[in-house]
């Protein structure tokens, strides 16, 4: 248990008050990462807690603290891996729904791992230059140029476009920064984004991470505030992927993003069980010294 993690630290005072030494760790993990001992590879489980890792694994919970320092773990509470109910819970606490963060773009990011297709020199050639940039030659046994296959490189942008719309509030809503603001026509949205500021007195609305097209024919309203204005302009502030290139790009939400930190902490590494003792007494003599 994360309680456990701390009670092996060292008190020290600071303004009259007693707290636990966190600084401790520094010394006793420079001399943990010199050494060369062995690490095996494991996969959290649903259910999985440090303390019964350390059982399963050490034959006693308390030594939960070695799959911490293991792994580099500073938080025990936000650095762990979450189960599915309670990454449920920590997405809506920070953005308010599920909903909310499955909705909203973080980035654009490369999709060249999920593109396996592979084109002739030929169809390279007539891509434009900037197509060209994401594509890489695949060499044959005579050292020429037999196919182009997806560049394995990521890139990530922090929004695709930024444009400005200029508008006239309709009712007494007020649009929210940070919320999707979007455009319908026969009940089908048309276009989205994210509104990232509000100049001029409410009438000009700053968005980006754009999805279809904003026209100025359109009512533009804020998904979270319910806001509803009219549309006399809409102009491009900045491209940072052109039409050329966003075919090479995937949008990256809130709920991708933090999925994907989360199932990465999923991963960790065990200390062999042969050296627990070893690091025990190393422990023992860092703290008390």
């Amino acid at each position: 248990m994360a309680d456990n993690y701390f009670k092996h630290y060292p008190l020290t005072s600071f303004s009259n008050t007693v707290a636990v030494n966190l600084l401790a760790k520094v010394s006793f993990r420079k001399d943990f990462d010199k050494r060369y001992y062995t690490f095996h590879p494991y996969t959290i489980k649903e259910g999985d807690r440090p303390d019964i890792i350390a059982y399963l694994y050490y034959g006693d919970p308390g030594y939960d603290w070695i799959v911490y320092y293991s792994n580099d773990i500073v938080d025990p509470y936000h650095d762990w891996y979450l189960d599915q109910e309670t990454f449920k819970s920590y997405i809506e606490d920070k953005y308010g729904s599920v909903y909310a963060a499955q909705s909203k773009v973080k980035f654009y990011r490369t999709n060249y791992y999920d593109d396996y297709s592979v084109i002739t020199p030929a169809y390279f050639n007539s891509l434009s230059n900037v197509q060209k940039n994401y594509w890489t030659p695949v060499m044959g046994m005579d050292n020429t140029i037999i196919d182009y296959e997806r560049k394995k490189e990521e890139v990530v942008r922090s929004t695709n476009r930024t444009i400005s719309l200029t508008v006239s509030n309709v009712g007494n809503s007020v649009f929210q920064v940070l919320e999707n603001i979007y455009q319908t026509s026969g009940g089908i949205k048309t276009a989205v984004g994210t509104l990232r500021s509000i100049e001029s007195n409410n009438s000009v609305l700053i968005v980006d991470n754009i999805q279809g097209t904003f026209a100025n024919t359109l009512n533009v309203k804020g998904d979270d505030s319910l806001a509803n204005a009219t549309v006399s302009a809409v102009s491009t502030l900045s491209t940072s992927i052109s039409s050329d290139e966003i075919n090479y790009y995937v949008p990256v939400t809130f709920w991708d993003y933090e999925t994907e930190k989360n199932e990465k902490k999923k991963n960790i590494l065990l200390l062999d069980p042969m050296y627990v003792e070893d690091i025990v007494q190393q422990f023992k003599q860092l703290m008390s010294a």
